[in-house]
């Protein structure tokens, strides 16, 4: 039982290790997509963009909705914030590890 309290600890502490990537004053500097979609799942749209920027998603299923978006020349990160600050949601980078959740 100590051993599985000590792993929780160590995840509870790895999940403020991360970055806020979409602070204000972040720079955006991933690959340059083109995205055209209408009505698409948040889920879908966020698991294209983890593909695009090759980092892992994480999204709770309490994070839902639908996204238009029509993008050209946008970096994959630029992309996942402007979607975060239209539903409202927080992205944070722990490493190649991007965490999706609501505010």
């Amino acid at each position: 039982m100590l051993r599985a309290v000590a792993v929780v600890a160590i995840l509870a502490s790895s999940a403020h290790a991360g970055r806020e990537m979409c602070a204000r004053d972040a720079k955006h500097h991933g690959a340059a997509i083109d995205l055209d979609v209408k009505s698409a799942d948040i889920h879908d749209v966020f698991r294209l963009l983890a593909d695009a920027g090759n980092v892992n998603i994480v999204i709770p299923d309490d994070v839902q909705g639908k996204v238009t978006l029509k993008l050209k020349r946008v970096a994959w990160d630029l992309a996942v914030c402007t979607i975060a600050a239209v539903h409202k949601l927080d992205v944070t980078a722990n490493g190649n590890v991007i965490l999706v959740k609501r505010r």
